[in-house]
C-alpha cells in the first residue's frame, strides 16, 4: 500500500522537478521545472536545504539541479 508521504512526494516531483538552485546574494534560490522562482517559505526549501548545504560544503558547488526528492 502506498503511504501518504509517498503520494505527497510523487505529487511534488511531478509538479516541480527537476528543480535548479543557486546562491544569489548569500541566499539559496530554488526554481521549479518551468523556471519560476519559488518563494522562500516554500516546502521545497526545507526538503532540499540540507542536500544543497552539503553540495556547497563538500563540493564547493554554488548551483545545481535536483531531479527528484
Amino acid at each position: 500500500m502506498i503511504e501518504d508521504y509517498e503520494i505527497k512526494r510523487k505529487a511534488l516531483e511531478e509538479k516541480y522537478y527537476p528543480i535548479t538552485w543557486d546562491i544569489n546574494d548569500g541566499q539559496i534560490e530554488i526554481h521549479c521545472k518551468d523556471g519560476k522562482l519559488l518563494p522562500l517559505g516554500h516546502e521545497l526549501y526545507s526538503i532540499e536545504a540540507s542536500f544543497i548545504q552539503d553540495q556547497i560544503k563538500d563540493y564547493g558547488y554554488y548551483s545545481g539541479e535536483i531531479c527528484c526528492i
